[in-house]
This record gives C-alpha cells, structure tokens and sequence, in this order.
C-alpha cells in the first residue's frame, strides 16, 4: 500500500486526462481530491483540457447552502475542463459547472445513471462498448440529441444500432486515464472498504475501468485499519487495483450515520404535522399503492415526502428501494433510507429496475405535453439532467409522476374543505411540447405500461389520446384550475371522481407508526 499527499495525488493527473470522480451529491465523494487538482491548476495551469467523467453530480450543497465551489463545480474551470460526462448537474443554474455548460465553455453530455455504470462495467471488463435498449424515443436517442446539453458537444457519443431486430443505443467504451475514489477505509494491504458509507454508488465500476485502461486509482479513505479488520463483505475494491491512497480523517456529521449505513437500527421520530400542497400530493400517491408493494422512488417529492405519508399511514407493508442501492427503510434525501434492509451495488440495482423489479415507481415531474411525455432533464433554465430516471421509467410498469400543475409563486393552501389557490403559479408545468423527453409516455404505453400523473388539483391518466382527467380535488374548480392552466386539451372523463376529503390533512399523528423496520 502506497500512502500519499492530497498536493502528490494532484500532480498524478497529466493534461488531456479523461478523470473519474465517484460519488453522489457529498457522499462517497473524494472531496481532498479535487480541492488538490482545482489547486493546482489555480497555482500551474495544470492539468488542462480533462474530460470529466462522474456517476451523478458531486457537490456538497446540504442545508440551503448549495454546493457551489466544492465536488465538480471545483474542476468546472476555463481551460482545465473541456468535457464533462455524467447522469446529472447541479439544481442551482448558478452553480460553476451549469454556468460553464450553459456558457459552452465545455462540452456536456447527459447520459442514464444505470447506463453509464454499466458502460464503465464494460470497459472494465475490456469489451469494445455496451448496448442498450435503454432511452431509445428520449433525449438520449441520437436521433433526439444523443444525450449532448450544449453547442460545444458537437461529437456523436453514441449511435443506433440493432441487435435481434430490435434497436438499440451503441456506446462505444469509455476509456479512464485517472479514477479519484473515496472510500471509508483502506486495510494495510490497500483494500478499499465501505463500511461507513450509505452506499458505494458504481465506485467499484470507476476503479475497475481505470485499472482495464492501464490507469491510475487513487484513493481518499478516513481511515487505516488492519487486515481482517472489517468483515469482507464491506469491502468492494481490491488492493491489486488500487495505486496510491490518501488518507483524511474527517467526515460529514451524517455522511456516516450508521442508521443509514445499516450499522445501527433505531426507532424513528415520528413525522411531522406538516401539510404543504407537496404533502398532500406525496399522500395521494400513497393512497394508490397496493398492499405489499415494491416501491422506487425517484428525487424530489417522492423520495422525501412519500416515505413521510406513508408512515403517517401506517402503510408498514410497503417496501421502498432508491436507485442509490437501499432497499428497504424509509428513504429521505440524498438516495440513503434510514434503517435499510439491504444496500445493493449500483449496478445490481439498475439491472433490478430495468428487469421491471419494483412494482410501481413514483417520479417527479418537470414538464408534462399533450401526448403525456414527462421532462425532468432540462427545463424552465434549470438543468438537472436525468439522472437514473431513464433506466426506472423502462422497465417499471407501473408509474406514478408527482407534482403541482404550476410552480413559480404559487401559493395554495389545504383546508378541510379543499385546495384553496390564493395565487397561482407563473410557470406552467403542463406544456404543449417539453423542451426533453425523458420518458415517452406513447412508447411506454405501447409496451404495456400504466402511467398516472398526481398533481395538487387532480389525477390523470396518460392514454394513446392524450390526458385524461380521473379525479378532481376538493375546491378545485375544473374550467379555472386545471384547465385554464393547461395549453393543450385534455378529457373529462365521464365517471369522473373527487378525490376523498379525507386525504386533504394529515393523518393524526398519534396513530402514526414511527418505525416499520424494528420488526427486522
């Protein structure tokens, strides 16, 4: 095992590198590592020209803070970065790396977290590409952009190809100069453990597809233990891969909380009271879920507000998984569940939800069109990227899309009696034509998909006609709220319902159930 400095670690990256960071928002984020790199390219104009290649966006925006400054926004530097490759960008239009993008000062490409683990799965295993079924009639679809999020991505990353009859996208294999890793800790033979981290999140697929491509790997651990240490199923990297290691003490108060590592289970706080509109649509998803049901949940509103609903329903029986790899518990923000039952590999789980695993899905929405497409990449100047939604959207068939019919100012409340809208929104999310498809809904439907859309105002289903409205909320009036607000035509149907005004407040919390995982 080789220890060395974060300043020589740095000075391993040589100009025109493609570099690898692993991670996910803060976690498994070497985040030493790139402060070092940004450094030296600061002080030396060193490294220039990298293509940077990452998992989801890296950056350590917690608290309302943002996370400017810090992960990938740190290498986001004129000069230094030429092209970056990842499944999602930072929230804040602000933030260094989407004002770099949107300034096409680098070339951007957008691909489905689930495929581009699996893309550096086969270029760690040295096949010549990886092809896939997977976005074909979506923004990924070279016939759709390729994936490509600016001007300055002018180069083809992938192309149609066919295998057995049926279409697919080619990616051509992705070669690693330099993977800069983090992992909880490094034994003294220099195998890379993850025993206080949530997940892992494809960090195995990075290092092993810079070690197939004659690369280096470098290592950012918080600790030195001995072998044999820590049980070997923690471990995920092995030494023989693994070039040098620098070693920083210090982590994030929660980034390894073990209540969402799985090293300790404990009994939950109860939810909150809270009734915002994002509670009461989280709690109309919730109400639609059968018993005994796999549940993913995508980012935003799902992923924080329905695990909330659900315990404040006692829906004990539901089993939610997140794309970052926990399944079981109760997900919250961040792709980490409290109290996981198991925590898979990435790739593990995409191959899960692509197989159509989980019984429903609930994602959120950015733009919903007149033939039900939904567009969660790139809207309303904000550009998320897709993330893994891709990769869930084709092969779930049950899928659930959340969200207020307008955002932008838009003030409503919930009374006993209904939705009141004492303002309305000034961005419409219900849009003639979304500027991304992330899902087509008119494929999806083809393929024998169910696909529902659970806004504030009402429910729809998606069907080869379009929109149609199935249930009203309490207080709502159809001509003014919904579709007045709606620049496309939608159907009424005639059996049309209202949604139960219990579902309008929360339930009461005394007979809330804190904690569904203590029977484990």
């Amino acid at each position: 095992m080789r220890i060395i400095s974060v300043k020589e670690a740095a000075d391993v990256v040589p100009n025109g590198a493609t570099v690898a960071v692993s991670g996910g928002g803060y976690r498994v984020t070497p985040e030493a590592l790139t402060e070092a790199l940004s450094e030296r390219f600061v002080q030396t104009g060193a490294p220039r020209n990298l293509t940077v290649v990452a998992i989801a966006m890296v950056e350590r925006g917690r608290g309302g803070k943002g996370g400017a400054a810090s992960g990938l926004n740190l290498l986001a530097r004129k000069g230094m970065m030429s092209r970056v490759i990842t499944s999602s960008f930072s929230r804040a239009s602000s933030n260094e790396l989407n004002m770099m993008i949107s300034s096409n000062a680098a070339a951007a490409y957008n691909l489905p977290m689930g495929t581009l683990i699996q893309l550096l799965r086969a270029t760690a295993a040295g096949r010549a590409g990886f092809a896939t079924p997977v976005g074909i009639g979506t923004f990924v679809d070279p016939r759709q952009g390729g994936g490509k999020m600016n001007t300055a991505a002018h180069e083809d990353f992938c192309r149609i190809t066919s295998l057995e009859g049926e279409e697919m996208i080619y990616y051509p294999r992705l070669p690693i100069d330099v993977a800069l890793i983090k992992a909880s800790a490094a034994d003294e033979r220099g195998n890379l453990f993850f025993d206080r981290e949530a997940f892992d999140h494809g960090t195995i697929e990075l290092a092993m597809a810079a070690f197939q491509s004659g690369g280096k790997v470098i290592a950012e651990v918080n600790r030195i233990v001995k072998v044999g240490e820590i049980h070997p199923r923690m471990g995920r990297i092995p030494a023989r891969i693994v070039d040098a290691i620098v070693v920083q003490p210090d982590a994030w108060e929660d980034e390894q909380d073990p209540v969402l590592t799985g090293a300790e289970r404990r009994v939950l706080t109860p939810p909150s009271g809270r009734n915002l509109p994002r509670d009461f649509i989280a709690r109309l998803a919730v109400n639609r879920l059968p018993t005994e049901a796999m549940i993913n949940l995508g980012a935003g509103l799902p992923m924080y507000e329905v695990p909330e609903q659900a315990r404040s329903a006692n829906r004990d029986d539901l089993y939610f998984t997140v794309e970052q790899g926990p399944m079981g518990g109760w997900p919250q923000v961040g792709g980490v569940s409290r109290n996981p039952e198991l925590i898979l590999d990435q790739n593990e789980v995409f191959q899960f939800y692509e197989g159509g695993g989980p019984d429903v899905s609930i994602l959120s929405f950015g733009e919903v069109d007149a033939k039900g497409n939904i567009n969660v990449s790139r809207f309303s100047g904000m550009m998320p990227g897709c993330g893994g939604f891709v990769n869930i959207v084709h092969g779930v068939r049950d899928l659930i899309f959340c969200g207020t019919l307008t955002t932008g100012s838009l003030n409503e409340t919930l009374t006993p009696d209904g939705l009141v809208i004492a303002q309305e929104g000034r961005i419409r999310r219900f849009v003639k034509d979304v500027e991304q498809i992330t899902f087509n809904a008119q494929m999806g439907l083809s393929s024998g998909k169910r696909v529902t859309i659970v806004t504030d105002r009402g429910i729809f289903a998606v069907t080869p006609q379009g929109l149609v409205l199935r249930e009203i909320v309490p207080g709502v009036d159809v001509q003014r709220d919904i579709i007045d607000q709606i620049p496309f035509d939608i159907t009424v149907a005639s059996d049309v319902s209202t949604v139960s005004a219990a579902l309008l407040m929360p339930a009461p919390q005394e007979v809330a159930q804190p904690d569904k995982t203590k029977r484990a």
